[in-house]
């Protein structure tokens, strides 16, 4: 039988998207008996088709690929600058439309997000499935950690399946009114063992130290210095025998980021997506006492127009 993360890659790689609900997927797992009859089905459907007939995915970056130029230090003030006008963006889309802020799919519009509610909370575990996968590879389980952060947890998607793990989760997001719908959301399911941080430019990392420290498809959209400056401040929080567990983007074709040019632009007016070379992750991980026991390239820059490489990093801290 197919696994559950088999049918949501194969959606995710051949339709972009995730399935709308769990009765969809357990519906391919009875259906197909292997990924390839799984593929063939999802080939032959019209909305494969229709996505065939616009433009072509874009193929991987070569192996040769240059080095980008890439600023990624800034002072405290300009630092505080940066993550003015992120917060400034994740705000007012959290006002407008927090759930396709979070997935940026149609369904997750507000004039379309009850009938499709399930499955956007659902895809939470699919991700927290993937997180015990990162966790075993390195020889670990959910069950060793007491204290799991989760940064950028907009309005408790991956929050609800990450408090099922964790004896104590902390939540952090630097919009408020994502925030908000998470308390909301948490509080309609019961569960009270989360606490619900905002980040501001005075606090990047609000919050007690932790064993767990969690981001995915959060800090790309940060301003590389701002990247830096949050996994500066998760390593140092992280507790010696925790882990880090996080993606972001490393390169992305005809990107570049120079502090001057950015500030100068209209910065916070539209989602970003930003990169941060993998060397400069590597060697701040190894001058706080992290060795790396995981890296893979992931499909999180999927639909993007332009070409890209993301990396899905967990780390451990032996001092």
């Amino acid at each position: 039988m197919l696994s559950r993360e088999e049918v949501v890659l194969g959606y995710r790689l051949m339709l972009g998207r995730l399935p709308e609900s769990e009765e969809v997927i357990e519906a391919h797992r009875r259906a197909h008996a292997s990924p390839e009859a799984f593929g063939l089905a999802v080939r032959a459907s019209e909305e494969f088709r229709q996505r065939l007939s616009g433009p072509l995915p874009q193929p991987p970056p070569p192996l040769d690929i240059a080095p980008q130029e890439i600023e990624t230090r800034a002072d405290a003030a300009t630092l505080e600058r940066l993550l003015a006008h992120v917060a400034r963006y994740w705000s007012a889309v959290g006002e407008a439309a927090p759930h396709w802020s979070v997935l940026t799919e149609e369904r997750f519009l507000p004039e379309r997000f009850a009938e499709h509610r399930e499955a956007f909370f659902a895809s939470g575990e699919w991700d927290a499935q993937v997180l015990d996968a990162v966790l075993a590879r390195a020889g670990r389980r959910h069950a060793e950690f007491e204290h799991c952060v989760e940064y950028g947890c907009g309005v408790g998607r991956a929050t609800v399946a990450l408090a099922r793990r964790f004896p104590r989760v902390s939540g952090l997001d630097v919009s408020r009114p994502h925030l908000d719908l998470a308390a909301a959301e948490l509080a309609g399911r019961g569960i009270a063992h989360v606490r619900l941080l905002q980040v501001t430019p005075e606090a990047l990392m609000p919050g007690e130290p932790c064993d767990l420290w969690y981001s995915r498809i959060v800090l790309q959209h940060n301003p590389p210095p701002v990247i830096m400056a949050i996994l500066t401040r998760a390593f140092l929080r992280l507790r010696p025998g925790g882990m880090a567990v996080f993606q972001t983007p490393t390169w992305i074709e005809g990107y570049r980021f120079r502090i001057a040019d950015y500030l100068a632009g209209a910065p916070g007016e539209e989602m970003e997506m930003h990169a941060v070379p993998q060397a400069e992750i590597l060697d701040l991980a190894a001058a706080h006492g992290l060795v790396l026991r995981d890296v893979r390239e992931d499909n999180d820059l999927l639909g993007r127009p332009a070409r890209g490489l993301s990396n899905s990093f967990a780390f451990e801290k032996r001092r």
